[in-house]
């Protein structure tokens, strides 16, 4: 999203990390995972650690690459993460009990859509990071597991600069998905209950903060 030569400059400023970590990037990049890309999660890093949240929930694990990250950046959070692929599922719970995590990471299976309302949970601190046609719906069903002042990061808002085409621009395998990102920006924009603000780094973040109590508004 931005001048490939500041990216790399970018990157190059990111400080090292742990062997678990850079394991994973490179597994990633061999086998076509979805990480976040690294200049996304070490903004998450900074924001958490700014924060300091004590409940997180992770919509999208697959092979637990961010949700280490966050356990590190945030040493006093528990952690909630759900991913619906059994195979990643079990490489992320692997991972996280090799990265020393595992304690305060619970990995929840199955799809979001239908574990997320089961949670009792509320969080200080959301990341979604799953099925990005289903953006709109897990931030509705996470908006129930809000109070005032959480922080609810979305990745990939951008697409790969996608969002700005036209829609007969796009490959059709991508239309339905890009028409649903495109509302889904939109409604973080205009959420009553949300002030929201899109940051250009890696594949596009969307920082939220809910500003209106979720359940007292529907008393």
């Amino acid at each position: 999203m931005i001048d490939p030569q500041i990216n790399e400059y970018i990157l190059n400023l990111i400080p090292d990390r742990n062997a678990v970590l850079k394991r994973l990037e490179k597994e990633a990049k061999k086998e076509g995972i979805p990480n976040i890309q690294l200049q996304s999660i070490q903004f998450i890093n900074v924001l958490l650690k700014s924060i300091q949240p004590k409940n997180i929930l992770e919509i999208g694990s697959a092979i637990g690459y961010s949700g280490i990250h966050m356990a590190e950046a945030a040493p006093m959070a528990e952690i909630i993460t759900l991913e619906m692929d059994e195979k990643r599922a079990a490489r992320a719970v692997q991972n996280f009990q090799e990265a020393g995590v595992s304690e305060r990471v619970k990995l929840v299976l199955g799809d979001a859509a239908e574990t997320l309302p089961a949670l009792q949970e509320s969080f200080d601190f959301i990341f979604i990071d799953a099925a990005k046609g289903q953006y709109k719906k897990f931030l509705e069903l996470s908006l129930k597991h809000c109070k005032q002042g959480t922080v609810i990061v979305s990745d990939n808002v951008f697409f790969q600069g996608f969002v700005t085409k036209e829609r007969d621009e796009l490959e059709p395998r991508f239309r339905n998905m890009i028409d649903k990102l495109n509302k889904y920006n939109e409604l973080l924009s205009n959420h009553p209950q949300l002030e929201t603000s899109f940051v250009s780094i890696g594949d596009g973040l969307a920082i939220s903060i809910v500003s209106t109590n979720h359940e007292l508004q529907h008393e």
